[in-house]
């Protein structure tokens, strides 16, 4: 999956909560989306990171990125969008994600907060180390969390919560993201993005009948939406389905 398309499942998809700030009493639905506290320890430290990773890259991208920190000094947020894009570009999207928080935490909705949670996640995606994993976690779920805080009828921001449980599961609680995505599509049966995402889970454990079963309802609804044709030829040939050829073939003329 690429940042593009984590950007739209963010703020449709991509791109991947209730506040981080907020009251003791809760609703059965923000009982949902609370902080995980067991993610509140951080054990990176990013400004340490960015020091070492920054003297480690060779020029003009360290030049770049320099005059950029300087510039991003100030604070301006468009100045720290163009850090944050500068890092991705360089392939440090941990440090891509720092950025991008700090530009949620100056515009404050729920959209910036949704970038800042996709980039988190594209950056547990792609480590390996379980330190910054977990940093990158812990952020994600915050910033999920801070945009549904500002838009709570926005369902995308507790999917994306939801999906950084399944990403990094939580040692006391490996099922949680799973859990969670499975009350969302209680509330929400005819949803399609819950039901994209269950459907996912379920082939990505080989439960390819599982998979057939919700897939099949969405395309009955959306007979053209390439996420479930190419996501049920996947199950289908997954099953060794004969219908998984034809559908494969559709899927690729997308």
């Amino acid at each position: 999956m690429n940042r593009q398309q984590l950007i739209v499942i963010a703020s449709a998809a991509a791109l991947f909560f209730i506040l981080y700030f907020g009251c003791d009493v809760k609703t059965s639905q923000q009982k949902v989306i609370e902080t995980d506290r067991a993610l509140k320890s951080e054990t990176l430290d990013i400004q340490d990171r960015i020091a070492k990773t920054t003297a480690s890259l060779e020029s003009p991208q360290k030049v770049d990125i320099q005059a950029l920190t300087e510039k991003a000094a100030g604070g301006d947020p468009s100045v720290l969008k163009q850090i944050s894009g500068a890092w991705h570009n360089a392939g440090h999207e941990e440090i891509a994600a720092h950025y991008a928080e700090e530009v949620a935490k100056k515009e404050n909705t729920d959209e910036a907060w949704s970038i800042a949670g996709a980039n988190f996640y594209l950056a547990i995606q792609q480590n390996e180390d379980k330190t910054v994993r977990d940093f990158c976690t812990q952020k994600a779920v915050e910033a999920f969390q801070s945009a549904a805080s500002l838009n709570p009828i926005k369902l995308e921001h507790r999917i994306n919560l939801a999906l950084c449980y399944t990403e990094n599961p939580p040692q006391d609680n490996p099922m949680k993201g799973i859990l969670l995505l499975r009350e969302l599509d209680t509330q929400n049966p005819e949803n399609l993005a819950v039901n994209i995402q269950l459907a996912r889970l379920a082939i990505k454990t080989g439960q390819f009948d599982r998979a057939i079963g919700r897939l099949e309802k969405m395309m009955a609804k959306e007979p053209s939406n390439p996420k479930v044709i190419c996501l049920l030829a996947d199950a289908y040939q997954g099953a060794k389905n004969p219908k998984a050829d034809a559908l494969r073939d559709k899927c690729q003329a997308r």
